[in-house]
């Protein structure tokens, strides 16, 4: 492929990234905006909580660390490895914060914005968001998409936009705190996150067991840290499928202990039962 080694020895590996900090400044300035004057003004809720907004700078930590630092020049120009460190970083660790950082308060009034609830419902549907993300997360790995945005800078941001905005409908029934797009009941998300992590093996072992490199952009790419491109590939598979299975079975361990602790509620106190010796003959 022409032009794969000269691009990558064209691209200095930079420290910072200032056009996505400032879009990130931008998140953070409507998000605030949001949750401060405009709460005050509409009467949306009694006070500011801390824990959403906690949430909400988590979120726009991970961004920063994933797009903004060192990170992102190593993906786009050396290592498939980082680059797909830096999608589970993007598709798996940021999305729950972020939504878990929007009040339900937060969401209720952008439903009232024209459109928005009938297109967030249809977005949402477990099914939809799962075939979604699981399509586009599939279809960006195959050489000639994946390599198009190394190729093409201004379709990375495209590519990484596409694979969030699928991936907060993926996290969304597994994270919302909304009434009136509420989250899968326990029991639901258990199926949900099993069937999540089941059709991302097509894709795991495809990577990881292949005895020849995918992509030519990373067969040309200089070499760092003395990794071939089959091992940074194989590397790569494994930081894919290891990093999402981390953070998917957290969710479902904490989804599963949740649902047997409802199951327990629902049932009550286990009646007390006399033991054998507990009462005698007088």
């Amino acid at each position: 492929m022409p032009g794969v080694l000269a691009h990558a020895q064209a691209g200095a590996l930079r420290w910072w990234y200032p056009e996505v900090l400032a879009v990130i400044f931008g998140f953070c300035t409507v998000y605030f905006y949001l949750v401060g004057p405009v709460r005050e003004r509409l009467g949306l809720a009694d006070r500011i909580e801390r824990r959403p907004m906690i949430f909400f700078t988590a979120a726009m930590a991970v961004m920063a660390l994933a797009e903004a630092t060192p990170l992102h020049g190593l993906s786009e120009d050396y290592l498939f490895s980082v680059h797909m460190l830096q999608h589970v970083l993007l598709t798996m660790v940021m999305p729950p914060l972020f939504i878990a950082g929007l009040p339900d308060w937060l969401v209720s009034y952008i439903l009232r914005w024209p459109g928005m609830r009938r297109v967030l419902t249809a977005l949402t549907r477990p099914v939809v968001a799962l075939l979604a993300f699981n399509i586009v997360n599939a279809a960006w790995h195959l050489p000639y998409f994946y390599e198009a945005p190394l190729l093409t800078h201004w379709l990375h941001p495209v590519q990484h936009a596409l694979m969030v905005i699928t991936a907060l409908m993926m996290w969304w029934p597994l994270v919302s705190s909304s009434r009136e797009l509420p989250a899968l009941s326990y029991g639901a998300q258990v199926v949900y996150i099993f069937l999540i992590l089941l059709v991302q093996l097509p894709v795991f072992a495809g990577i990881t067991f292949a005895d020849s490199v995918f992509y030519e952009f990373y067969a040309q790419a200089p070499s760092v840290w003395g990794l071939s491109p089959l091992a940074d590939q194989q590397l790569a598979g494994v930081v894919m499928k290891l990093g999402g299975m981390i953070v998917m079975l957290s969710y479902m361990g904490r989804a599963f202990i949740r649902w047997v602790q409802e199951d327990r509620r629902e049932l009550g106190p286990a009646p007390h039962s006399k033991g054998l010796g507990g009462s005698h003959a007088g």
